[in-house]
């Protein structure tokens, strides 16, 4: 069955999964109230007949569902290429839930958080209102954003549109700011911004991604060293595969920061654990090679790659960044906060420096502050702009800390 409540503005279109026909219907004038148009159903066959008439914004999915269960409901959804926010719910425990979101994450959804039965209506109305403004933007219709074209990325390159967007880094333990990561977007034509999935992987394939790094790297060190050069703040730049398979990738870097009077150990490169995995040896020599130079080198997204550990003990890391994956749940997971206490305890026994990312709100930055990481990223603190915007936001942060 299906209910339905229609209302002339709305913050989105809710659709809610669940075979408790009182909990459906709770969920639907819960999210009425909230300003979503909502429907609530019973069966699955109906759930998927309205997520094609109805094209929810958002899904709130049960997972022990009868006959159907929610796991290959996501599948299906994932085979659909549904863009609409899901909310897990499930009285199944926070393994399960747990297991279940990353399932989904990784499947391509796109998911808000889980809650476990029984939950309060406060983290439901909280959840939905965390993600309202990306569904309430996105489009109608089911679908993923398409990537450009190998042409398209050509002109892009040629004419310039990439560019580095900058995202701060705190001291977990007194706030003060330490410095930003570079993170690249592309400015097209029509003043949209192009986020890196829908061009890296193109990059990546064409053989084009040599180009961008050494385009952003550029733009990143120019615009940091006129404008924050005279300052204490770290710079990190993610380092691409191809740039292990450059052997004049060190010298190129400390000739590109000579340029610019900026010192090598003011940068930081952030290097994923699988970009050094096709060729390790020849990693291992770059990598030493920029230690020497005075780079700082940061093993990234770390937690989620292959051979962690032996990559921690072999090759010359000095920072440790602690996956988005474990922080995001920090704040309401037990497992979620033994994960990161262990990470955080190993990084300082190998006398590495912590950075945390994905800080979304203050109970994780207590955390953190209270576990001894050093460094928090995340939208929480302040999330990816352009250059220009930069240092107003460092100006309004700097006055709203205490003296």
């Amino acid at each position: 069955m299906s209910e339905e409540y229609r209302m002339p503005l709305t913050l989105g279109r809710l659709l809610v999964l669940d075979d408790d026909q009182q909990v459906g219907m709770t969920i639907r004038e819960m999210a009425q109230a909230a300003g979503y148009q909502a429907k609530a159903c019973t069966q699955a066959e109906t759930f998927f007949s309205e997520v094609s008439s109805f094209a929810p914004t958002h899904i709130v999915l049960d997972l022990a569902m009868p006959g159907l269960d929610g796991v290959e409901v996501m599948r299906q959804l994932a085979s659909q290429q549904c863009f609409a926010t899901i909310i897990i719910v499930s009285g199944l425990g926070e393994k399960v839930l747990n297991a279940a979101k990353t399932a989904a994450d990784e499947s391509g959804l796109r998911v808000a958080g889980v809650l476990p039965k029984p939950f309060r209506i406060s983290a439901l109305r909280a959840l939905l209102n965390q993600y309202s403004d990306a569904a309430a933007n996105a489009p109608s219709s089911n679908g993923k954003a398409q990537e450009v074209s190998e042409a398209q990325l050509k002109e892009a390159l040629a004419e310039h549109r990439l560019v580095a967007y900058l995202q701060p880094q705190i001291s977990c333990q007194d706030r003060s700011v330490k410095g930003f990561e570079a993170l690249v977007r592309w400015h097209d034509k029509d003043g949209s911004i192009i986020t890196p999935d829908r061009f890296v992987g193109v990059a990546e394939r064409s053989g084009l991604i040599a180009e961008l790094t050494q385009q952003v790297f550029a733009s990143a060190i120019r615009w940091f060293a006129d404008h924050l050069g005279n300052t204490d703040y770290t710079l990190s730049l993610n380092t691409s595969a191809s740039s292990f398979a450059d052997t004049t990738f060190p010298s190129e870097l400390t000739t590109l920061c000579i340029k610019h009077r900026l010192a090598p150990h003011r940068v930081k490169l952030e290097i994923t654990e699988t970009s050094t995995a096709e060729n390790p040896s020849g990693a291992l020599e770059l990598l030493t090679q920029l230690r020497v130079k005075g780079f700082a080198l940061a093993i990234d997204d770390f937690g989620v790659g292959y051979s962690s550990l032996e990559q921690l003990v072999r090759q010359p890391f000095s920072e440790l960044k602690i996956d988005k994956n474990f922080i995001i749940p920090l704040a309401k997971s037990e497992e979620a906060a033994k994960i990161v206490d262990a990470l955080i305890a190993l990084a300082q026994a190998l006398k590495l420096t912590i950075t945390a990312e994905g800080v979304e709100d203050e109970r994780s930055l207590e955390i953190l502050a209270k576990a001894g990481c050093d460094y928090a990223q995340g939208f929480y603190i302040g999330r990816p702009m352009a250059p220009e915007k930069l240092l107003d936001w460092l100006k309004e942060y700097r006055q709203s800390q205490p003296m």
